[in-house]
């Protein structure tokens, strides 16, 4: 009873920007309905000039009437805004009030004037009008994210490790169409935790599953039932085997439908047909001899050992990258043109790829690297040719891609499940979201990487770093991958150990300088390394730093691991499936600072320790010779 006072004609005020917007919507609405109905009542009817004015001014009465009591039925609540939710009753109770006050006013102040029919028309429009117009906007609520008008808000509960993970899972990429407006501490009582959804004027409150025990949820789901807000779980890895999906009614009996445990797409749609004799192409990379990223590296690792193995392997190269033509030890090399731009680099190599192996090969099994590239699946399948598709991570969520990036990733994914003849994740987190936000299982195999002896080759000679007085840092510099933040750490860490940073920018311009901005002065930023003198530089370091936050499985964590090197992760799902137990995590610039200490004084006995069980571990797990297998398997070869 105390929530009353602040609710009370609550529905009158226009709490967010978007309520404007709906406002106005309905206004123009109604305005076009009453015009309508106007028309059809008089059609080629002469009005007189004063009956003409009074269906102007019950127009525009009508139309902030619709508004008013529209909001009030909830038709504005953002939980009438989603998928799968029907305002009929809604859009059917707004229409009725409308049209008894209308009649009462035609009656007791127009004597009648305006037309019965027409107040009927404009019942039925006005109804059919709220249920197209809240249909409409949710289809077109992500177009309303670059206005500033996001439909719904939310509360995350959690402000440790695992609540500054998900928020920035849920805001790293732009354009969402929410907007997470708070962070509640996850030791308030549920009761609290709803009273204060409830003053925020939220649509829901957004739980880590970790943070909160059953009971606990189960408390604040029923403290803010009826208030319209919901309560979202985000589950860990691994917690999505058995979720509900929906609710299914049989003959009136409720029933529950579960995602996850059994998915409607199979992950292999079209056994090996045997044709792999015939050889095996390997599209969107750059191409071999691998000198950029993690796709380039897989593509080398598997070419070489399906060469090695008798079959022919094709590697389709960028022209801008190719360092070798023709062929490269045993595999054979075609390399074709691109577009060099941020967006059309690799979508424009794989189809020109796509039309090279279709017209002037006899090759039938295909392997596709990238969702990116999931367009041309359309091509090789028609062409008959098998297609075995690595998706990678979920590469939309990463804040270099724009809005049309974004949708060109999230189109490959759905074009992934539906037309790949094997859909490959790299990562059993990759894995869940697939199962659970596409109904589609997948083969999961992980990257591999070669074991490396310590001390094996030396580092390079250039860089002036000796074996164990260094911290490596291996990726890309964009934000996702927080070389910043790396820097900045070590920075203030204060330690002997020098830090050497290897990667460069891609796309962004203003990173490099800020990551020299803020690395001391004897940093060494060597730029983007391979061969001998990346393995020297992963065999010798004292620790290695992953503070990747987008992806599944990257190579160059794999490949820390193999060197035997102690590994310092930033905390995410993923770099915890891949690391388990065999390094330190860390959520923070500060957090990464104290294992910098750490690290810097461990004893060599327990530094030996770390070292030994993480090379055993990515033996055991990471053995390019049984993900090859895998793969020969999945290609019939």
């Amino acid at each position: 009873m105390k929530t009353a006072p602040a609710t009370r004609m609550s529905w009158l005020r226009m709490r967010r920007r978007s309520d404007v917007l709906l406002a106005v919507i309905d206004i123009g609405v109604a305005l076009a309905v009453c015009r309508g109905a106007y028309a059809l009542r008089f059609e080629d009817v002469i009005v007189p000039a004063s009956l003409r004015g009074h269906y102007r001014v019950g127009s525009v009465l009508v139309a902030i009437a619709w508004a008013a009591l529209a909001r009030s039925s909830g038709m504005y609540d953002r939980s009438a805004l989603r998928r799968g939710r029907s305002n009929l009753a809604n859009s059917f109770q707004a229409a009725l009030v409308v049209g008894v006050s209308t009649v009462v006013v035609n009656a007791t102040v127009l004597d009648g004037e305006l037309s019965r029919a027409w107040i009927g028309l404009v019942v039925l429009g006005l109804l059919l009008g709220g249920i197209a117009s809240r249909r409409l906007i949710r289809a077109a609520r992500r177009g309303l994210v670059p206005l500033n008008l996001a439909l719904e808000r939310y509360v995350l509960v959690g402000t440790g490790a695992e609540g500054r993970r998900l928020r920035a899972d849920l805001t790293r990429a732009s354009g969402a169409p929410f907007r997470i407006v708070g962070v509640l501490a996850e030791d308030l009582p549920p009761e609290s935790l709803a009273a204060e959804a409830r003053r925020l004027r939220v649509d829901g409150l957004i739980v880590p599953s970790e943070l909160l025990a059953e009971s606990d949820v189960a408390r604040l789901a029923t403290a803010v039932s009826g208030s319209g807000i919901d309560v979202l779980l985000a589950p860990g890895l691994g917690g999505l085997d058995l979720r509900v999906s929906s609710i299914a009614v049989l003959h009136g009996m409720p029933l529950l439908r579960t995602a996850g445990l059994a998915p409607r797409r199979r992950a292999q749609r079209a056994r090996p047909t045997g044709t792999a004799k015939r050889g095996v192409a390997i599209l969107g990379t750059r191409g071999v001899p691998a000198n950029y990223g993690g796709f380039e590296t897989f593509a080398e690792a598997l070419a070489l050992r399906l060469a090695e193995a008798g079959t022919p392997v094709t590697v389709y190269c960028r022209s801008h990258y190719a360092t070798q033509r023709d062929s490269w030890r045993g595999i054979r090399l075609v390399v074709l043109p691109t577009l060099r731009t941020k967006y059309l680099d690799t979508v424009v190599h794989t189809l020109l790829s796509a039309l090279h192996v279709v017209l002037r090969s006899r090759i039938r099994e295909v392997v596709l690297c990238n969702a990116a590239n999931a367009p041309v699946l359309l091509l090789l399948r028609l062409a008959r040719r098998r297609v075995v598709l690595n998706v990678d991570g979920l590469e939309w969520r990463r804040g270099k891609w724009g809005v049309a990036g974004r949708a060109w990733y999230r189109l490959g994914e759905w074009l992934s499940v539906r037309l790949a003849s094997v859909v490959v994740t790299d990562a059993e987190a990759v894995r869940t979201y697939y199962r659970v936000r596409h109904d589609t299982d997948t083969v999961m195999i992980p990257y591999g990487a070669e074991t490396l002896r310590r001390g094996s080759p030396p580092p390079p000679a250039e860089l002036a770093v000796r074996p164990d007085t260094y911290a490596l840092y291996v990726s890309r510099w964009e934000a996702e991958n927080n070389p910043v933040l790396v820097a900045a750490a070590h920075a203030s860490a204060g330690v002997g150990m020098r830090l050497v940073m290897l990667g460069h920018a891609t796309y962004d311009t203003e990173i490099e300088g800020r990551v020299r901005s803020a690395a001391v002065e004897d940093a060494v930023i060597a730029g983007a390394m391979f061969g001998d003198a990346y393995r020297g530089l992963q065999s010798n370091a004292r620790c290695y730093i992953h503070a990747t936050e987008v992806g599944g499985t990257h190579p160059a964590l794999i490949e820390a691991l193999a060197a035997g090197n102690l590994c310092l992760v930033l905390d995410t799902p993923e770099n915890r499936e891949v690391v388990g137990e065999h390094g330190r995590y860390f959520a923070d610039e500060a957090e990464l600072a104290e294992l910098l200490r750490w690290a810097d004084v461990l004893p060599a006995r327990e530094l030996a320790r770390w070292r030994r069980r993480a090379r055993d571990y990515a033996a055991r797990r990471y053995s390019w010779a049984s993900i090859t297998d895998q793969y020969r398997e999945l290609l019939g070869a």
